[in-house]
């Protein structure tokens, strides 16, 4: 059976470059797609390419918690909208409740506050704003190309919260911006003792977004009832 190591060797030809624009490929998906499926997995592979670019800066044990952390982060997510009907609310049009509510208008959606092109030109000004800040401010103790990483995620999860009232979505968002600061930080720490306790607060948070998604669900259903 092939080691962690030598999964690694295979995976050489993957590029700091080629790692990163997949976090951009990932993070962008999140703040653009309503559908909760698809951010979901670009949840889960935006912590499987945080970790292989961390596996080639810290020891790839410490690179290894990180995928661990998707792996279970992504899945109890997963459960939470499904239990709460998410997906109904998320490929429905706004009700007349929401309108009220302010969720919604009567040509928008639910799940983002604006419609898909203001999402987009949002989307390139904060990309547009991540190479200037790592242009001006670099990263110390990091690549530039990961130091570009590093802003992005931490914008870009700023702005799905931003756009964003619905728990489940604003979760994504904050766990993208956790991201970005544990691609700057582990580099700096290299403690297992540390990356287990970083894992398990992301852990908590997950559960606590997602029994706030199962919430704001199931209270939503019973009020469009």
């Amino acid at each position: 059976m092939p080691t962690l190591r030598d999964v690694l060797y295979q995976l050489q030809f993957i590029t700091h470059e080629l790692a990163v624009l997949g976090l951009f490929v990932t993070a962008g998906l999140i703040a653009l797609v309503r559908d909760w499926r698809v951010s979901l997995l670009a949840l889960l592979g935006q912590y499987v390419v945080t970790g292989y670019i961390l596996s080639r800066l810290v020891l790839p044990e410490l690179a290894l918690i990180k995928i661990l952390m998707g792996a279970l982060i992504c899945p109890m997510l997963y459960l939470a909208a499904r239990q709460s009907g998410w997906n109904l609310l998320s490929s429905q049009r706004a009700t007349p409740r929401s309108i009220r509510a302010g969720h919604g208008d009567s040509t928008g959606y639910y799940v983002f506050r604006v419609n898909l092109p203001f999402r987009i030109l949002a989307v390139t000004l904060v990309l547009m704003l991540a190479v200037v800040l790592n242009q001006t401010y670099p990263l110390p103790t990091i690549p530039p190309d990961v130091g570009l990483g590093c802003y992005w995620l931490i914008l870009i999860g700023l702005l799905i919260l931003m756009l964003t009232e619905e728990p489940l979505k604003g979760g994504l968002g904050l766990l993208t911006l956790l991201t970005g600061f544990d691609l700057l930080y582990t580099p700096l720490e290299h403690s297992l003792v540390v990356a287990w306790l970083w894992a398990v607060v992301n852990l908590l948070l997950a559960l606590a977004i997602a029994f706030l998604a199962v919430v704001k669900g199931v209270g939503t259903m019973e009020e469009d009832l």
